[in-house]
């Protein structure tokens, strides 16, 4: 074969030298990168933002549901009705718990590993706070039913009072990893630019975080305090994580608080 002939497969061997190169050099550098900022890129992070807020409203709809008038306290003196009333809020709530899901599903495939692992720690949550209520359903069935046929002996009323307060110990668990989800977002927000979890930097605008925090007033005005307390529940202590990195505007900066690279950022 002539030295012509043999030009073209010379280059293309050059060309996949090269490119392979170029690959491994930028693989190794993004190995090289801290954790945080491996797994935290800036991407759509705003969305999601926006996204677990609105989901976390639906989850406050329960708590109001609740708060405003248990079904005890709304049919007092009616036992069939209170029964119901605890059936009927409890599909209310399950409504509520796969309409906040939904709103965080797109986001278990995201390229941010952060953003994947709040949604799918919130996603855990609700699945099992569903799954809690459609057992403490059954449990109100049985004793209905218990209740009709003058079944109620005090043995049977101690089993279903057990099985009452060991289901509520559940869902407070469920609450936890809401927590523990609001939690991850409030680090999501920190821009990956940041070497770690304790950097200044957000990744939002000064714009988008007026309106996110319009958007949690909407729902959490009576939670204003930030940072985790103990006595919060669940709904209180998430939205002061949030509130916390969204209101201190002197420790933490918006993107367009720091125009320049290194601005904001905190240095190890």
């Amino acid at each position: 074969m002539s030295s012509s002939k043999m030009m073209p497969l010379r280059v293309l061997c050059s060309i996949f030298i090269l490119l392979t190169a170029v690959f491994n050099l930028s693989h190794c550098a993004a190995a090289s990168l801290p954790d945080f900022q491996r797994h935290n890129p800036d991407i759509a992070k705003y969305a999601f933002a926006r996204s677990y807020i609105e989901a976390l409203n639906y989850v406050n709809n329960i708590n109001l549901r609740w708060k405003k008038a248990s079904p005890k306290e709304l049919y007092a003196g009616d036992d069939v009705k209170v029964m119901r009333g605890y059936v009927s809020y409890l599909i209310k709530d399950n409504m509520d718990l796969r309409i906040a899901r939904n709103f965080l599903t797109k986001y278990l495939h995201s390229e941010n590993l952060l953003v994947r692992k709040t949604a799918d720690t919130f996603i855990a949550a609700c699945l099992t706070h569903i799954a809690i209520n459609d057992k403490e359903k059954q449990v109100w069935d049985q004793w209905y039913a218990v209740k009709s046929n003058h079944l109620d002996t005090p043995a049977n009323e101690k089993a279903f009072l057990k099985t009452q307060r060991d289901l509520t110990l559940k869902r407070k668990e469920t609450g936890k990893k809401m927590i523990e989800a609001s939690v991850l977002l409030a680090n999501v927000l920190k821009s990956g630019r940041n070497t770690d979890e304790k950097g200044h930097l957000l990744a939002v605008t000064s714009k988008q975080r007026e309106y996110l925090l319009g958007r949690l007033d909407e729902f959490g005005k009576d939670s204003l305090e930030w940072g985790l307390k103990a006595g919060q529940d669940h709904m209180q202590a998430s939205i002061a994580v949030i509130r916390e990195v969204l209101e201190d505007t002197v420790y933490y900066a918006s993107l367009d608080d720091a125009p320049n690279p290194t601005a904001g950022l905190r240095q190890k």
